[in-house]
């Protein structure tokens, strides 16, 4: 997938959805995707899905250009349930733990270690 935004200006980031983790939130019904794009960026991500979202999912996933490509593709999806182990060792296992924390420490209101060393 690629992902273009203005403020990004020339940038496309490249993400691998194979590499990405999905987990539930313990405390309520929100679900995050979890990862890390490497190119041509080096971030770490979360991505918080809300019960909300779901009627713009199905709509988005029922579009004919979708289901097209889905079915198109779906050979790649069994290669990848062979492959799995690797896209987890790649991604890191620990990749969870990493976000979660620089995401506590963002929304928490600290700055980031780096800045707190120049003060």
């Amino acid at each position: 997938m690629k992902l273009w935004s203005r403020g990004l200006g020339k940038t496309e980031l490249k993400m691998d959805c194979r590499y990405y983790t999905v987990k539930s939130d313990p405390g309520g019904d929100n679900v995050y995707i979890v990862g890390k794009i490497t190119d041509p960026v080096n971030w770490e991500f979360r991505v918080t899905l809300e019960p909300e979202d779901i009627p713009g999912f199905i709509k988005m996933f029922m579009n004919y250009c979708i289901i097209k490509l889905t079915l198109k593709n779906m050979y790649k999806y069994i290669i990848y349930l062979f492959n799995k182990r690797k896209y987890a060792e790649a991604a890191g296992y620990d990749i969870e733990e990493k976000v979660d924390e620089a995401y506590m420490q963002m929304m928490n209101g600290r700055q980031r270690p780096s800045h707190l060393s120049r003060a």
